[in-house]
């Protein structure tokens, strides 16, 4: 399994791309997260935006997924990562070597040691699967931040 990141701009993102940003921004807002998590709005609007890198997530030519990162507020060096996979490709082990290459790219673009991040809400019917997963991959949960961290060094 040969996943790749690539690097995109909201003019770049295919239909397919916008519609599960914007999905997953009309999840968020009809729970009441917080008023960050609307970022995806902005996305697919072609608006300004505080995200740090958007990508798109292709194995063997084929859009499996995407994923963005925002900086964390008010804490240097901290990405917080969003990641997007189409229903088709859940369930076949693609969000492990997503995690993976989302933190090679991330250490890769940080001039120093950055900490990646993963909030897992409570309306997430997953949620106990995924903070598994973060815990498995060497997340711990910080509760000053009220998600997973991994620190990238």
């Amino acid at each position: 399994m040969s996943v790749q990141l690539e690097p995109v701009t909201p003019k770049d993102l295919t239909p397919q791309e916008k519609d599960s940003i914007l999905s997953h921004a009309i999840d968020l807002h009809l729970v009441g997260s917080d008023e960050a998590d609307s970022v995806g709005f902005d996305i697919v609007g072609e608006k300004s935006t505080n995200v740090l890198h958007l990508l798109r997530v292709v194995e063997a030519r084929k859009h499996i997924g995407v994923v963005y990162l925002l900086p964390v507020p008010n804490a240097k060096d901290m990405a917080e990562m969003t990641v997007l996979i189409y229903p088709e490709f859940r369930g076949k082990r693609f969000t492990s070597v997503m995690v993976e290459q989302i933190e090679r790219f991330v250490k890769a673009h940080s001039p120093r040691t950055p900490t990646l991040c993963a909030s897992v809400h409570a309306h997430n019917p997953m949620r106990n699967e995924l903070t598994e997963f973060l815990l498995r991959h060497g997340y711990a949960y910080s509760s000053e931040h009220r998600m997973f961290l991994k620190r990238l060094g």
